[in-house]
């Protein structure tokens, strides 16, 4: 078996390199060009064709004016720009979520990057749900905020503070 495999491999590297040259000649390009693109202007030669024109044009100009019109300009292509600094792509905070992590922050937890995980793990004490998921969640986070640095407390202490502090804001 495995003699044939080696035969047939063998085979089909001869027969490509049998083939010798490319089949792809870079030496001398065709040069290309295209003709501009030119409209001519529309002549009108019969007065039939002049009311037909005005007709359109009137129709035109009533549809136009029932169409809904943006109320804002739409966005245009623009040139490539260099990015001094990324923006950040925070979204607005409730006044519950700024009472929350108010909360946890005046606990002396440092919450600087992690607000939206903190915000979710108040949803998963507000939901209700008892799966294991959820009652591991709260001690995860705590333990995460501790082994980052960001606060010196004990893991039960930063879990009835999130805890309360969800409770207060959300619950």
């Amino acid at each position: 078996m495995r003699t044939r495999l080696l035969a047939a491999v063998m085979a089909g590297a001869l027969t490509l390199t049998a083939c010798g040259d490319a089949t792809v000649d870079n030496d001398a390009a065709t040069p290309t060009s295209v003709a501009p693109l030119e409209r001519a202007p529309k002549k009108s030669t019969s007065a039939q064709e002049t009311a037909a024109s005005e007709t359109s044009e009137e129709e035109e100009e009533e549809t136009a004016a029932r169409r809904p019109r943006p109320a804002e300009p739409q966005p245009q292509d623009q040139a490539a720009r260099e990015v001094d600094e990324v923006p950040e792509a925070a979204l607005p905070r409730t006044p519950e979520d700024v009472h929350y992590l108010g909360e946890i922050s005046d606990a002396d937890i440092n919450i600087d990057g992690v607000e939206d995980q903190l915000i979710g793990t108040a949803s998963t004490v507000c939901g209700g749900d008892e799966s294991e998921l959820n009652r591991a969640t709260l001690p995860a986070v705590a333990g995460q905020l501790i082994e980052q640095g960001r606060t010196d407390k004990s893991v039960e202490e930063v879990v009835e503070i999130i805890e309360t502090a969800a409770t207060d804001a959300y619950c």
